[in-house]
């Protein structure tokens, strides 16, 4: 016991145990932050060698989409795998130092090592990023060159933003006046009949109410019972009085046969007699005069009835007429309202407008009408058809027709004559000054009209040339691909595409182009135009997608254009337009959708023989003629600009279906001239549908190429295991890496690592 407590207090030696006791720990640690060591830099090797593995899958893009300037893989998972494995193992430390001494021999593990791709060139929003990478150093100087310049420095652009405004005006306006002047019209053919029925009324009523007041003198205040009770008491008397003479007669008779003796009594019975004979012929003429008196009466009476009868139905049948007179000048006053409100909107924009606009001179020889007038003519004409209530009120009110109410009536009959006809006569001047170059104005749109339709009918003929050989479309096929069979309920590229993106398979919105006629043709040209100068303002990503399509698709004068030296113009594009299956009519396809060459040829055709009017008609706008100027119709200072400018519009269209240029406007700029490809390429600008123009692009990409885009990924994921061997207690790594203490899996005395790397093009 004593020994080991000695033991324990000696100091001999007690450096060296510490040492010892030191040492041991210090190495381990000394070997542990080797190991860790070696493990960090496998790990930025690990990460650079996944890093390469995918660039160098990436390289692999397909070189037919490569063409067109996109970038995505093309061949299949397995062979994708392969070249990422190999690069990561052939950048693996153990690879480059096989045979010696490596401080990291670190190889490649094949478990656990993958590569997954995403993203195809099917989306939309990837598909648009590497087109707007492709064009954005091309495409604002071709814009430049090409369109803005061209438009703002000839100023034809604001001209053609004048000519529409023009003829939105003149069509607006035309139409209101037409309206006012249809409606005013329909009024004055209501008031013709109204006056016409007051010629016939009035010396009807003047006829008969001084016959009824005739009538009225004769008859008095007798009435029809009153007078056929006195004539039957007449007639009653009449009878006594004939029977009494009977009765004397026959006391006459008897008397006679008694003898003379009698005599003195016959003589007394005759007087009686003679005095009754004489009473009798009194009541006759009294009854006569009855009679007269009670057919007087009648006469009376029925006429009193029949003119309040009469009367009554006049005055309902001029309230009927006045109706439809008031409800045309009602409509006749809202459209001259607005038609004013239209020509002070003229008046405003010519007084901002920065430069007189010749053309708008023909909207100050319009005839105007105040609001007023038309107040007075329909209060004049309410007034009249009043007064000859006061006759019908005046007739239907009375019982005896008496002198006073016969002037009454005849002075309201009188009072409506005179002021119908005082309207009549008053309006009639009116509407002969409205009406004064009416029927000039009409035959002189017609031949308008007729100058341009033989040149409207020519295009419709034109339009449809497809060059093809056989009746059979040869395109038919390739449509089908890429636009599906609407008769067989198939669907095609492009409607995969449009799915794929989750939008709408719908028709979308083009410009209205109708050459039925004149005014149709020049509206539609002034309507695809409105927008032009807008357009230009500024470069937008729409334009990046529209110059894409017109440099990598053919179109239908590609191979026909010339240079400055005349010689045939060759595309150097890596796409190669010149050999697609859609042979010339690629971007057409583009801009229309249609399911053949004929569709869309018809419809790029339309559209540029309808913006070629546009700006003829914007230059004969500019120097109309002075005569028509002043007939008071802006319509027809417009058609004359298209009839002007569709014999331009046809002459030019030749010349661009055949690869020529044509000035773009030869009144105001004939050193710049624009080709059918260029003028392809303002319809893309105008039209601006992205989703729809990337689908229908995905589409013939695909035709094309044969690569199916939703199987052309862009990004990337690549992920790799490998292994380093550990020197130093391999235990002590794997417990660490149990603990989460490192990211290190220890499988039999090697750690393994795995790392991720991510790319896209």
């Amino acid at each position: 016991m004593i020994r080991w407590r000695e033991l324990v207090r000696e100091q001999h030696g007690a450096v060296s145990l510490y040492l010892i006791m030191i040492l041991v720990p210090v190495f381990l640690l000394c070997a542990l932050l080797i190991d860790f060591s070696r493990l960090k830099v496998a790990e930025k090797e690990a990460e650079n060698a996944v890093k390469t593995g995918v660039r160098s899958t990436l390289s692999a893009f397909s070189p037919q989409l490569h063409n067109y300037g996109l970038y995505a893989l093309e061949q299949e998972k397995e062979k994708s795998e392969a070249l990422f494995m190999k690069t990561v193992s052939a950048n693996m430390s153990d690879s480059v130092t096989k045979g010696g001494f490596s401080f990291i021999d670190q190889r490649l593990e094949t478990n656990g090592s993958s590569i997954t791709s995403m993203y195809t060139l099917a989306n939309h929003t990837l598909f648009k990023k590497q087109i707007l990478e492709e064009m954005k150093y091309r495409a604002p100087m071709i814009y430049s060159l090409e369109i803005a310049d061209k438009f703002k420095k000839t100023g034809l652009a604001a001209t053609m933003g004048q000519a529409s405004q023009f003829a939105n005006n003149a069509v607006k306006i035309e139409a209101l006046i037409e309206e006012r002047d249809e409606q005013l019209d329909r009024a004055w053919d209501v008031w013709i009949l109204i006056h016409q029925k007051a010629s016939s009324l009035h010396p009807y009523y003047e006829t008969q109410l001084a016959r009824l007041n005739e009538l009225s003198g004769k008859v008095g205040i007798n009435t029809v019972n009153e007078v056929k009770q006195s004539l039957q008491n007449a007639r009653k008397d009449l009878t006594e009085l004939k029977d009494q003479v009977k009765r004397i007669d026959r006391r006459i008779k008897s008397l006679m046969e008694a003898g003379a003796g009698a005599a003195a009594a016959i003589d007394s019975l005759y007087d009686t007699k003679s005095e009754l004979k004489s009473q009798i012929a009194d009541l006759n003429d009294k009854i006569k005069d009855l009679d007269q008196l009670l057919e007087d009466v009648i006469k009376y009476t029925e006429l009193l009835v029949l003119l309040k009868i009469k009367s009554t139905q006049d005055f309902s049948d001029l309230k009927a007429s006045l109706k439809l007179f008031e409800e045309a000048l009602a409509k006749a006053k809202a459209a001259n309202d607005q038609l004013n409100e239209q020509l002070r909107s003229v008046d405003t924009q010519q007084t901002a407008a920065s430069s007189v606009y010749l053309a708008n001179q023909a909207f100050q020889g319009i005839h105007t009408i105040q609001r007023q007038e038309l107040d007075e003519y329909g209060s004049q004409a309410a007034g009249a058809v009043a007064v000859f209530s006061g006759l019908e009120a005046q007739l239907g009110s009375v019982l005896l027709f008496d002198a006073d109410n016969y002037r009454n009536a005849d002075s309201a009959n009188q009072l409506f004559w005179k002021q119908a006809n005082q309207l009549y006569v008053k309006q009639g001047a009116e509407e002969t000054k409205r009406n004064k170059n009416k029927s000039a104005i009409a035959t002189s749109k017609r031949e308008q009209r007729s100058k341009a339709q033989p040149y409207l009918d020519q295009v419709t003929k034109a339009m449809g040339s497809c060059s093809l050989v056989s009746v059979t479309d040869p395109f038919k096929d390739h449509y089908v691909t890429l636009q599906g069979d609407p008769a067989k309920g198939s669907s095609g590229f492009y409607q995969s595409y449009m799915r794929a993106n989750r939008e709408n398979d719908l028709a979308q919105p083009l410009p209205e182009l109708n050459l039925d006629n004149a005014d149709k043709a020049g509206m539609s040209a002034m309507n695809l135009i409105s927008s032009i100068e807008s357009v230009l303002t500024d470069v937008r990503d729409e334009f990046y997608l529209d110059e894409f399509a017109i440099s990598k698709f053919n179109y239908r004068t590609l191979g026909l254009e010339k240079d400055i030296s005349g010689q045939l113009k060759i595309s150097k594009e890596l796409s190669q337009p010149d050999s697609h299956i859609l042979v010339n009519q690629e971007l057409e396809y583009l801009l229309y959708g249609a399911n053949s060459c004929l569709g869309n040829y018809s419809a790029a055709y339309a559209e540029m023989f309808v913006f070629r009017l546009a700006v003829g008609t914007a230059e004969a706008l500019t120097e109309p003629h002075i005569q028509s100027l002043n007939v008071g119709s802006p319509l027809l200072v417009f058609l004359a600009a298209v009839a002007e400018g569709a014999v331009k519009a046809q002459m030019d269209m030749i010349k661009l279906v055949q690869g020529e240029q044509v000035p773009l406007s030869k009144k105001l700029g004939s050193m710049f001239s624009l080709s059918y490809k260029d003028y392809l390429r303002i319809f893309l600008l105008l039209h601006s549908r992205d989703k729809v123009l990337l689908s229908r692009m995905q589409s013939l990409i695909e035709l094309n190429t044969g690569v199916p885009l939703e199987q052309s990924a862009t990004y990337l994921s690549g992920t790799a295991t490998t292994s380093v061997k550990l020197w130093f207690l391999p235990s002590l790594m794997k417990i660490l890496g149990a603990a989460g203490l490192y990211s290190c899996e220890v499988i039999g005395g090697r750690c393994h690592i795995t790392k991720t790397g991510v790319m896209a093009y």
